[in-house]
């Protein structure tokens, strides 16, 4: 069998070394300590790292249900659970997370 050369195009971790220095690259939402605390305490009991990565992916899969006229914040709903953000430029600040009373039902 034999080796794959990671000098060879396409292999290796270049692109990655690119932004090394970037800590910012490729981080668009971030989660606040309040949010991960309601998250754990309203919908499911996990550490801080899988509520940090678990409300990030369910931001991502969210849809813009509401605009606040003052604070610039906006509502996301994904599956009945509501998010509260804040645009500060670029980034996405998930502020906290509540839960949906509202019945999702779909018309035929």
């Amino acid at each position: 069998m034999k080796k794959r050369n990671s000098r060879v195009k396409g292999y290796g971790r270049s692109k990655s070394r690119i932004n090394k220095g970037n800590y910012l690259y490729g981080n668009y939402i971030y989660v606040t300590d309040h949010a991960i605390t309601r998250y754990q305490q309203r919908i499911k009991r996990v550490n801080n790292e899988n509520a940090k990565n678990s409300i990030i992916e369910n931001v991502k899969r969210s849809r813009l249900i509401a605009l606040t006229k003052y604070g610039g914040r906006e509502i996301r709903e994904n599956r009945g659970i509501l998010y509260v953000c804040e645009l500060q430029g670029n980034c996405l600040n998930v502020i906290t997370v509540l839960i949906g009373n509202v019945d999702l039902r779909f018309v035929v």
